[in-house]
């Protein structure tokens, strides 16, 4: 007679003869290699930005904007306190003026609503005399065309008076 060998089933689990067992255990150790170094990787790069951020503040100079309050006064000021008021510091050469210079130049443009992206992409008055219509569109996203049209009109103006004094 013939006997049949029954298939033995070790009570508690898997054996390491059984052809699954090894090259899961493998993917886990090499999924949890690949875990500690990533964190190791990213603890790395928080430390590199952080000494970015702190050289960065470092090396910015702290820009503290002034408020000016003025009186209440019922009566007009006077012409000349309004354009000292209004005209750039600097108003002489546009090459040397400032991001605030520059923002003051938009408000009196009466264009004072476009003044943050102006600030945030620290247009200086040499940028403001190369700036073209396609920049004030895509990056300073001014997108009413008659506003473009009256910045790039007053720069025009600019670049005239810079050129020939």
């Amino acid at each position: 007679m013939c006997a049949v060998a029954e298939p033995v089933v070790e009570e508690g689990g898997y054996s390491w003869n059984n052809p699954v067992v090894p090259p899961f255990v493998a993917f886990l150790s090499a999924t949890y290699l690949l875990a500690v170094r990533w964190v190791r990787e990213d603890t790395k790069l928080a430390k590199v930005k952080e000494e970015h951020k702190a050289a960065k503040a470092a090396a910015a100079p702290a820009v503290v904007e002034a408020v000016v309050e003025t009186p209440a006064v019922e009566a007009a000021p006077e012409p000349a306190t309004i354009v000292a008021a209004v005209a750039p510091k600097s108003a002489g050469v546009v090459a040397d003026w400032k991001v605030s210079d520059v923002v003051a130049w938009l408000s009196e443009q009466e264009l004072a609503d476009h003044a943050a992206a102006f600030k945030a992409h620290s247009i200086n008055g040499k940028m403001l005399l190369v700036l073209d219509e396609q920049d004030l569109y895509k990056v300073l996203n001014v997108t009413s065309p008659l506003h473009r049209k009256k910045i790039m009109m007053a720069i025009a103006d600019l670049r005239a008076s810079y050129l020939n004094p």
